[in-house]
Parts: structure tokens; sequence; C-alpha cells
């Protein structure tokens, strides 16, 4: 049987400094690879950093997180945007989208929200032209994301964090689009109703290490991925193969990883 991949994590974060070698072993034993996204200059570059060391197991991607956004400059923002067009063999873009909890944090919410809008278009048409799929924050802003997509229509894309209707999934996934099930899958009501009202085709798999553990207040980690694929197995009493396959299949569709 193939091992899952996942999807999306932060595994550059200090809660990984003291145990990062055994955090990744135990990942090594369950999956086939992990996909680890940037938040800004800093993080994009701690990134590139950990992926070179570890080819063909870690796979890179780059962005600006909605909740860095506000922080800096259009000019700041728009030069990371040409050092991410620079670089080779990345997975994808992200992690990009939109976060209205923090845009509400900021000084003007108003102004956030728009800010952040138009720098999720820019790595829209950043990831179109570098080919790569697009992998999408979304916090209290789903309903926006939904409408940027189908404005924009990117070529691929994975939902990460969503929390729309099962109606707005379905038709993001009636465009190609992907739904990422995580460990939120153990607390998240919207998760699993997309899990038990859509198809096995419509997901691939994450963890968001390390944060959203199976257990609120632990660290969580990428190896984590297996319970995700026992729980689906659970909801729509079928066995663990399917999962992996299918997800896997979607992997390979929509990365460039294999």
């Amino acid at each position: 049987m193939e091992k899952p991949y996942d999807c999306h994590t932060h595994i550059y974060d200090d809660a990984f400094s003291a145990d990062f070698e055994q955090m990744l072993a135990r990942a090594k034993k369950v999956l086939s690879g992990i996909i680890v996204v940037g938040e800004g200059p800093a993080s994009n570059r701690k990134v590139l950093a950990l992926c070179a060391r570890y080819p063909k197991f870690l796979f890179p991607g780059l962005a600006i997180h909605p909740d860095k956004v506000h922080t800096l400059t259009d000019a700041e923002i728009d030069a990371e945007i040409d050092f991410i067009r620079k670089q080779k063999n990345l997975a994808c873009i992200g992690e990009c989208g939109l976060d209205y909890l923090w845009a509400r944090k900021s000084e003007n919410f108003e102004e956030t929200k728009l800010k952040q809008q138009e720098t999720f278009c820019k790595f829209i048409a950043l990831a179109d032209k570098m080919k790569l799929p697009l992998n999408i924050h979304s916090r209290r802003a789903d309903s926006v994301v939904v409408k940027i997509l189908k404005e924009l229509r990117p070529k691929k894309a994975v939902l990460h964090g969503f929390s729309g209707s099962l109606a707005e999934a379905k038709e993001m996934v009636t465009r190609g689009y992907k739904i990422v099930i995580g460990t939120n899958l153990f607390f998240s009501k919207e998760t699993k109703g997309y899990v038990e009202g859509l198809p096995l085709e419509a997901f691939v798999l994450e963890t968001d290490s390390p944060v959203q553990a199976p257990v609120r207040g632990q660290r969580n980690e990428p190896a984590n991925v297996s319970l995700v694929v026992k729980e689906i197995t659970k909801l729509k009493n079928i066995n663990e193969a399917d999962v992996i396959d299918s997800t896997n299949n979607s992997v390979k569709e929509i990365f460039n990883i294999i």
C-alpha cells in the first residue's frame, strides 16, 4: 500500500527545534512526502533551505500568508513575489489567501481586507504564470475566496482551512479544485461534512503542523496524517488503501512533486 502525503505544513517552526529529526523519522515511516509552505519573506527562505536538505521528501511552497499582508508595504510584497518568481522546482504557491479573523485585529479592517484581496489576486496571477497550483488559506472569508476563484479561474488550487457551505465546497470541486482534509477533521463540523458529502476524489490531506492537532493544545506533526486517513475510512465506510490511492492520485495530478 502506498503512503499518503501531507500537503500543508510549517515544520520550519520553532516548535520542532528540539526534536526535528525524530519528528521527520516518524513522518517518513507513514508518509510519501510533505509539502512545506511559507508565510512571508523570512519563512520562505527557511522553507527553501529545509527542502534543499531533504529533497524528494520535503517539497516547497512559497507565498505570503494573509495574516502577514498588513505588516508589509506594497513594495515589500512585490519584491517577495519577484523573489518567488525566480525560484525553481516549487510544489505550489502558498500559503496565500484571505483571513478576515486576522484582518479584524489590524488597525483598519476594511483597508486590510482590500490589501489581502489584492495580494491574493497577485499570487493567483503568479501561480498561473509559473504553472503551479495554489495552496489557499481561507478563514472567515470563504464566500469571498469562492468569488475570487470563480472570477479569476486559476488552473489548479487546494483549499486549506476552508469552512464554507457544502454547496460552495461542491462548486469548488466541480471547478477542479480540491478540499484539504486535515487533523481539523476531529473538531470541525464543516470538515466532517465535506468528508461525508463529497467523493474521495475531492480531497487531499494535511496536518497544518505544528497547529491543528487532533487533541487541542498539543503540537501537531505530519505523521498524524495517518489518523486522518483512519477517520475518513470510518466516516465513509471504506478501507485505508482507497483513501490513500485516491488522495495520492489527486496529489500527483495537482502538485509539481512527482
